[in-house]
């Protein structure tokens, strides 16, 4: 997925807000989906009907930020499946300028319902390829 850097993405000193790879992550994460072939609400849906009140939130991230981004940078944000376990999958992501690679991350994201961990549902699982991980 490409981003294009703004001026509201920079600090002071001209370079991405570190807080905002974070951001291009979490779209890059949302898009992972729809690149997957996800019609996200009629899958969403599905995955109400099996664990209702069902949600993804983020466990864990580890983040490593090697070279900085600059305003009018064009950005590619990669993302690929790397464990699935029964209610969480692990995703590895890079934040790219050409070939350089910016920033390198590994997410952690659980499979919540009413407040508890939960089997991911065989719908999601099956579009994101986990059961093949």
């Amino acid at each position: 997925m490409q981003i294009r850097v703004y001026y509201e993405d920079t600090d002071f000193s001209g370079i991405v807000y570190h807080a905002n790879y974070l951001r291009f992550m979490e779209r890059g994460r949302t898009n992972h989906l729809r690149l997957m072939g996800a019609e996200q609400h009629a899958l969403f849906a599905e995955a109400q009907a099996e664990t209702p009140g069902f949600a993804f939130v983020v466990r864990s991230m580890q983040i490593d930020y090697l070279k900085p981004a600059r305003m009018d940078d064009v950005l590619d944000v990669v993302t690929w499946p790397v464990m699935v376990k029964g209610a969480s999958i692990t995703l590895a992501q890079e934040v790219r300028r050409g070939e350089q690679v910016l920033v390198k991350a590994q997410v952690r994201v659980a499979f919540i319902s009413e407040g508890k961990a939960q089997p991911i549902p065989k719908a999601l699982r099956t579009l994101m390829k986990a059961d093949q991980v």
